[in-house]
């Protein structure tokens, strides 16, 4: 029972892990489509994602779904990108049927040459609006941008995309190349600078499992994305935990992940510190005390070791843990029990199917058995055997001999309509 209990505990971790640890990936995958003449670019994604264009072409390029034969004019195009992401960018589905009037006052090729549409896209979330590169403010909720708003609100105008969180929290940062198909490089870069001024050069590479996750120790952060034919998709949200509000009567001091509450009237003084989301700790109180002389404690005797100490922030740890364990060992306990009611709830399932298939199966044999007998004409197991057997009048003696008493059946049914003696 304890390895049972130890490897559901084990696997309810390891879902809380993954969970935390999916919620953290880009997962995008980007699709290149050509639409001939006469037909309809239509691309789709799921409700929660958006369409993003990152290249569209017009024009006589290659060999493909639209153009079967090489007539040595391979090459000439236009990039049409801009009029396709303003018809299709930030929406989950849209169409572009070809030949586009927009898109064909291009001109990019001769006359008579078969010209099409070739379009690279993919879904990601949602992007966060940004006008005149302003500041971003986090929270616990992703937010997205892309290199392409960086390049037009922020590098356009020779300043940095400027990220900030409240105060004392942290900055996660999750990136990845979404044009991985269309590029024509290996790797992109951006860098990173906190409010202190120190700098970060993360490398994000072009093919990838998993986008790249990076955490600031810090609640404010500038980014700076060179110019590149890569496009990257940023997400920002904020760790950590949030500021306390001093309760009454006491002072706060806090040091990034751990704070220190006093009174103000004494030295008690305790720590709690953040862990994950939340303060973990002893919570003391200091309403209504005043000063208060210090335990006398008697010296130890000759040869005795004094006892360790223990610190009000070791106590408080110490009272966290004993809580989570006892509501660790409840949850346990209704998880067995769950576990147990389910299993047992399969086998009475399973045994009811198995016994009603063994009657259909006896149901089966019975009328065949029937069926044989009509056709052989063997009918000693039939009632008709019995009613031409001898019967006798004494029960109490089974040797005596019966009298000669025979049924005399009826031809037609079968049905006995009288005696012989």
């Amino acid at each position: 029972m304890e390895y049972n209990s130890a490897a559901l505990w084990i696997l309810l971790a390891s879902l809380v892990y993954l969970q935390r640890w999916g919620s953290s990936m880009i997962i995008t995958k980007e699709l290149l489509e050509e639409t001939c003449q006469l037909e309809t670019f239509s691309p789709m994604c799921s409700l929660s994602q958006r369409i993003f264009i990152t290249q569209s072409l017009y024009g006589h390029m290659k060999i493909g779904k639209c153009v079967k034969m090489d007539f040595g004019r391979f090459g000439c195009m236009a990039d049409v990108t801009e009029i396709v992401r303003q018809r299709c960018n930030g929406k989950s589905r849209c169409r572009i049927t070809a030949p586009d009037e927009e898109i064909v006052q291009t001109k990019p090729c001769v006359e008579g040459l078969t010209s099409y549409i070739e379009t690279a896209y993919s879904c990601i979330p949602e992007l966060t609006s940004t006008e005149s590169c302003s500041t971003i403010t986090l929270n616990r909720q992703w937010k997205y941008i892309t290199s392409t708003q960086i390049e037009k609100t922020c590098m356009a105008q020779s300043q940095t995309m400027k990220i900030e969180t409240p105060p004392s929290m942290n900055i996660e940062i999750t990136a990845r190349i979404i044009n991985e198909e269309t590029l024509d490089a290996d790797s992109a870069y951006v860098i990173l600078s906190d409010h202190i001024g120190n700098t970060t050069r993360i490398n994000i590479p072009r093919y990838s499992r998993t986008s790249v996750l990076y955490n600031v120790d810090s609640s404010t952060v500038h980014i700076i994305f060179e110019h590149s034919k890569a496009i990257v998709l940023f997400g920002f949200r904020a760790v950590g935990c949030e500021d306390l509000v001093a309760p009454e009567l006491t002072w706060i001091e806090r040091k990034r992940n751990a704070i220190t509450i006093g009174c103000i009237h004494n030295e008690y003084t305790w720590q709690v510190m953040c862990i994950g989301s939340k303060w973990i700790g002893f919570r003391g109180n200091c309403t209504g005390q005043t000063e208060v002389k210090p335990d006398v404690v008697n010296p130890p005797e000759m040869g005795q070791k004094p006892p360790p100490r223990q610190t009000i922030f070791t106590k408080g740890i110490s009272v966290a843990i004993n809580k989570y364990l006892a509501l660790s060992s409840i949850t346990g306990i209704q998880y067995a029990l769950t576990i147990g009611i389910t299993v047992f709830l399969c086998v009475v399932v399973l045994t009811t199917g198995f016994v009603c298939l063994r009657k259909a199966e006896y149901k089966v044999k019975a009328s065949k058995g029937i069926e044989l007998q009509e056709m052989t004409g063997d009918y000693s197991n039939t009632w008709k055997a019995t009613l031409m057997r001898p019967v006798t009048n004494d029960l109490n003696n089974p040797n005596a001999s019966p009298p000669q008493q025979f049924y005399v059946l009826n031809q037609q049914n079968d049905t006995p309509i009288g005696t012989l003696r």
